[in-house]
């Protein structure tokens, strides 16, 4: 449930999208929503598990969508399905992600060798999915703002939202735009630090390019082996996750998944934050990132690679600074 004692910008009407929420952190953060009386749209990579998910949730209305986000053009098939199906969307929350013991390599539209896995899941498919809904996010940001103009309220306007689920061990990362392309490169931990900077420096030069009405914050949500996040990697390190999440509930070093999901949740629905935007956040808390996520040449070099191997269309309004 949302935790005690904090308010919601959201109601009856508002639509979120929760990315990778039918299990672990995504489906807490989207009970969460649900409560708050907004239609929350599920999206997973299994049918089953993703009508389960919404017949979990509170009230009615709720939806799911499938997408690998493996595969970009999956990612865009979701956002003309959701844009087909909704006409607002007040909040994108990019939570899905995935941890590979393994180097894998996609294809990508940009790069002829390939792009890390991990670095495509956890990066590169948030930043197409956000491109592809920023207009709906902007609309309905000044949507909001006129509601609340109407409603006479002293808290000043609340936007639409961009959420990023990242990590603390971003601090451990230095972002190597050479490192994710092709055969040789990082695994394991040292690819999901650098997919996880590539999350808080996206946040960062997003927030410098939306326009308006709508918001972008990240947040490192804990530290949660209950999740799903390694079930893709090889069986060795996926036991080794497991056992760590094992003592550390004994320990009390880690956290559970609803534990997890306050942050994220905090984010997507506290009033307190709506005038907030390029944070990142830990125990609802805004916090310095890593020295390497305020390096404002790697988030412009980032931005400027993440458009050409997404193919994202130069048009694009958010693409100009």
């Amino acid at each position: 449930m949302i935790p005690a004692g904090l308010d919601s910008v959201f109601g009856d009407g508002d639509v979120v999208l929760v990315t990778g929420s039918t299990s672990g952190i995504g489906r807490e953060v989207a009970r969460n929503v649900a409560e708050t009386g907004a239609t929350v749209l599920i999206h997973g990579r299994d049918a089953e598990r993703a009508r389960e998910t919404v017949a979990d949730l509170s009230g009615a209305g709720h939806d799911w969508y499938l997408a690998d986000f493996a595969d970009l053009a999956a990612v865009r098939d979701l956002a003309e399905n959701v844009l087909d199906d909704h006409d607002r969307l007040d909040c994108l929350v990019n939570n899905a992600g995935t941890w590979q013991s393994e180097r894998l390599l996609v294809d990508v539209p940009g790069s002829d060798e390939g792009v890390e896995l991990t670095f495509a899941v956890n990066h590169l498919a948030p930043f197409l999915l956000t491109h592809l809904l920023a207009d709906r996010l902007e609309t309905t940001g000044a949507n909001r703002e006129s509601r609340t103009e109407e409603t006479d309220t002293d808290d000043g306007p609340d936007p639409a939202r961009v959420v990023t689920v990242s990590s603390g061990l971003h601090r451990r990362a230095t972002l190597d735009l050479d490192a994710v392309r092709g055969p040789d490169g990082p695994t394991g931990v040292d690819a999901y630090a650098l997919s996880k900077l590539a999350n808080v420096l996206f946040t960062g030069e997003l927030a410098r390019r939306l326009p308006d009405g709508v918001t972008a914050n990240c947040c490192h949500p804990g530290t949660s082996p209950a999740t799903d996040l390694a079930r893709d990697g090889s069986l060795l390190p996926g036991l080794g996750w497991r056992l760590f999440g094992i003592v550390g509930k004994l320990t009390g070093f880690t956290d559970s998944p609803a534990e997890a999901a306050e942050t994220p949740t905090y984010l997507a629905t506290s009033p307190e934050v709506s005038g907030m935007s390029g944070e990142y956040f830990e125990d609802r808390e805004a916090v310095p990132p890593g020295d390497g996520a305020l390096d404002r040449e790697a988030q412009r070099d980032l931005w400027e690679t993440s458009v050409a191997w997404t193919g994202v269309a130069a048009s694009r309004s958010l693409l100009t600074e």
